[in-house]
């Protein structure tokens, strides 16, 4: 099976000259235009082959084996122009002219194969084998091998487990298992970036080094044991799940920081130490009500995890990173990306409702303030049928036990620009946040980032044959959807979910980022 898969994306903004005032912004105030197109193309190639046997009346064979080929091509320019032409909406019309383009490949070939064997169809045994070979990894690094090793009993089947009237059906489960995530396709690279140079007052095409690379890179590699059990309940048509696991990561990727004066780059991936995380998830599903004209399911679900770094490697007590340079570290004994910043202490001495910045007293080393991801959270969703024709849909879910750095607050509060700094009626707390941002520290604003939140609420109409075979259809429904709808939280930013930096190797703040927008869509399904 082969596929291909392409993206286009077009992203323009003109900023007319003199719509905004020079005394805020001298720069957009002459106008500005930039256009950036992207492409992104996914090619897929899969070949599978699978052999059944029956070894003997009670056992029974499935071999299998295949190749798989992945490759993604990323193409993007990114052309601004400023002081532009009244009247213009044309990166021809600017003075300044600033562009670049960039093109990233990665390819993947992977190789498996899989045996899996089952017994009186109550016990089974799967193992199997992958190779991955990718053009992402060091050239001094070849093929990573993942094995994987599960097992499944269906307990209820034997004769000697005894029948219960709320018991159905339990299986017990257990896998062992390892699994990879491959650098960037240009993390392992060491690649030049072109810039002018002056040549006896001439400009003349040079190049810097625009990343160091490490040909000894590697994937990360996680190593995972898990084991738990499902059981099917007689009473309301339940289904529970429960699983508890533990893994390891070896080899994790970690950017490091280089020192200015090398001359080479900002920053390196290097496979240093591991990272070990467990936990537990459980899920039930029910049908609460089963009538003739009324239906309710529930499914709801909880987790919780603990991350913690094990080593950094030899020499390496922390790496220090983060907005602003040194709000995180990767730490041994620490969640991965903890926050670390200096404390601080403060009280209202003279009892006047101000806090001025000899009543704010920081400490003499920077010390955790907590983990930017959560460590347990829960979801619960119903759909309540009524009349075979009405299905109402929600999805509640929230995430507990992190912090979140807010930068935008800091940097406002920064530029005298805050509550904290300006109204006498703020908090002792938000004074006393922003007067230790002046005296050095951040503390202040990793801010507790629990959150419940509803996602989603729907209505969908199923419309009745009649109506449908009007249009020579099957099938007709009618929905009205609305996700992003509420959240509770004490996070004091617009969302306790934002991060400027994605999903860029633990970097975690909230900077002047755009919030998920609440938003309603109409939808007609038709099926002929």
């Amino acid at each position: 099976m082969i596929g291909t898969d392409f993206t286009s994306r077009y992203d323009e903004n003109t900023t007319i000259p003199g719509k905004i005032p020079a005394s805020f912004n001298p720069t957009a105030n002459q106008g500005n235009r930039q256009a950036n197109p992207f492409q992104i193309y996914n090619w897929t190639g899969n070949f599978y082959a699978a052999a059944s046997f029956a070894l003997n009346p009670s056992l029974n064979s499935t071999t299998s084996g295949g190749l798989l080929y992945y490759h993604q091509r990323f193409h993007g320019v990114l052309a601004r122009v400023q002081q532009l032409t009244a009247g213009t909406n044309s990166l021809a019309g600017g003075v300044i002219q600033n562009d670049s383009e960039t093109t990233q490949e990665t390819i993947t070939i992977g190789r498996f194969l899989e045996e899996r064997l089952g017994y009186k169809n109550r016990v089974f045994v799967t193992a199997a084998l992958r190779s991955d070979d990718n053009t992402s990894f060091g050239k001094r690094f070849g093929n990573i091998l993942y094995p994987r090793l599960s097992a499944s009993w269906v307990l209820s089947e034997e004769p000697f487990f005894p029948t219960a009237d709320w018991l159905r059906a339990l299986k017990l489960r257990a896998a062992y298992g390892s699994s990879g995530l491959h650098p960037g396709p240009t993390d392992a690279q060491q690649f030049f970036v072109a810039t002018p140079v002056a040549v006896a007052s001439v400009d003349v095409p040079g190049v810097t080094i625009g990343g160091l690379g490490n040909s000894a890179l590697k994937p990360e590699r996680t190593n995972e044991l898990e084991f738990g059990f499902d059981a099917e309940l007689k009473p309301a048509d339940a289904h529970l799940a429960l699983t508890f696991y533990n893994k390891v990561s070896h080899d994790a990727l970690i950017n490091v920081t280089l020192p200015p004066t090398c001359g080479c780059g900002t920053s390196v991936f290097r496979n240093l130490g591991s990272v070990a995380n467990k936990g537990v998830e459980i899920s039930a599903a029910a049908t609460v009500i089963h009538r003739r004209n009324v239906n309710f399911d529930v499914n709801a679900s909880a987790w919780g995890t603990r991350s913690r770094v094990r080593s950094l490697g030899k020499g390496i007590a922390a790496i220090i990173f983060g907005l602003g340079g040194a709000t995180q570290r990767i730490q041994p004994g620490y969640a991965p990306g903890a926050y670390f910043q200096v404390p601080y202490t403060f009280a209202d001495t003279n009892k006047d409702g101000l806090i001025g910045s000899g009543e704010v007293h920081l400490g003499t080393t920077a010390t955790f303030q907590g983990q930017p991801f959560p460590d347990h959270g829960g979801s619960l969703s119903g759909t309540l049928s009524l009349f075979e024709r009405f299905h109402l849909y929600g999805l509640v879910d929230g995430r507990f036990g992190n912090k979140l750095f807010n930068s935008t607050e800091q940097f406002r509060c920064g530029l005298n620009n805050c509550r904290g700094r300006n109204d006498p009626t703020a908090p002792l707390a938000e004074q006393a946040a922003a007067v230790a941002n002046i005296l050095g520290t951040q503390a202040g604003y990793m801010q507790d980032a629990d959150f419940i939140k509803l996602r989603e609420l729907s209505l969908t109409y199923d419309a009745p044959a009649r109506l449908s075979s009007r249009i020579g259809a099957s099938s007709l429904s009618f929905t009205l959807a609305g996700r992003n709808l509420a959240t509770w939280t004490k996070y004091k930013g617009l969302d306790p979910e934002l991060n400027e930096a994605g999903q860029n190797n633990f970097t975690t703040a909230d900077f002047l980022t755009q919030p998920p927008v609440r938003y309603w869509i109409g939808r007609v399904n038709v099926a002929f």
